[in-house]
């Protein structure tokens, strides 16, 4: 019996500038790499993404985003 894990969508950026949207299901952090299979090519075979050629990736509910969405930088008491 095989066991598939839940897709997982993904925005990685790549320490050279590079962005790529997509699904993971092998993403774990102690590990030194995973799979991405980009949005706009549904149907490859995926990407193997190091993470020592990242910069950071996020762990995102849709790709859409929100342009309008402002980052608080302190704290506000109630």
């Amino acid at each position: 019996m095989e066991h598939f894990m839940e897709q997982i969508k993904v925005v990685v950026h790549y320490r050279d500038g590079k962005v790529l949207k997509g699904h993971t299901q092998d993403f774990f952090p102690h590990k030194d790499r995973f799979h991405l299979f980009p949005v706009d090519k549904p149907n490859s075979q995926g990407i193997e993404v190091f993470l020592k050629d990242l910069k950071a990736i996020f762990l995102v509910r849709d790709f859409a985003g929100n342009s309008e969405y402002v980052e608080r930088k302190r704290y506000v008491e109630d």
